[in-house]
């Protein structure tokens, strides 16, 4: 149930809906943006993914992709369990 200013902007099916899920939640965006960041001190910022297929989008792209996942992840726990 989404509430006023709510933070999540996937489907609502997904939506983590237990203290657990939301932890869950939070450490999975944690090792994307880890990923993300990885790959982006590896191969550089504007690098894209050496197959054709997966290079939609610059590693600062994912990036910043990521961030605003795990900024979501936060805000849900912040607001739902915290």
């Amino acid at each position: 149930m989404a509430l006023k200013n709510d933070p999540w902007h996937k489907k609502e099916e997904y939506r983590p809906k237990s203290d657990h899920e939301r932890l869950s939640y939070l450490a999975e965006e944690c090792g994307e943006v880890l990923a993300a960041a990885g790959k982006s001190l590896r191969f550089g910022l504007e690098s894209y993914h050496p197959n054709p297929l997966l290079a939609q989008e610059s590693n600062a792209e994912w990036l910043a992709r990521e961030l605003k996942d795990l900024k979501v992840a936060i805000e849900l726990l912040e607001r739902y369990t915290l």
